[in-house]
């Protein structure tokens, strides 16, 4: 199954929303446990490309084609002194 881009994804058991911010070849879904999801931070699936935005945080794990999908760090900046 294709996850797209834009598609909003709902986990209804877990109260968690994300957002797909960029699709590929794959199936996200959610399962209980791990440390919880937080709004505003972004996970990806490197096998697929795949990566999405939480939303609605909750107490859920997101997986990918039934793979953890990983926190993705923010970027660092050089410094401007």
């Amino acid at each position: 199954m294709a996850t797209k881009a834009g598609e909003k994804v709902e986990f209804e058991e877990f109260g968690v929303a994300i957002i797909v911010t960029k699709g590929g070849e794959g199936d996200v879904s959610a399962s209980a446990g791990g440390d919880g999801l937080k709004v505003g931070k972004r996970y990806e699936d490197e096998a697929t490309g795949i990566q999405v935005l939480v939303t609605k945080p909750g107490a859920a794990t997101l997986l990918c084609n039934g793979a953890e999908m990983v926190l993705q760090e923010p970027k660092k900046t050089k410094s401007a002194d």
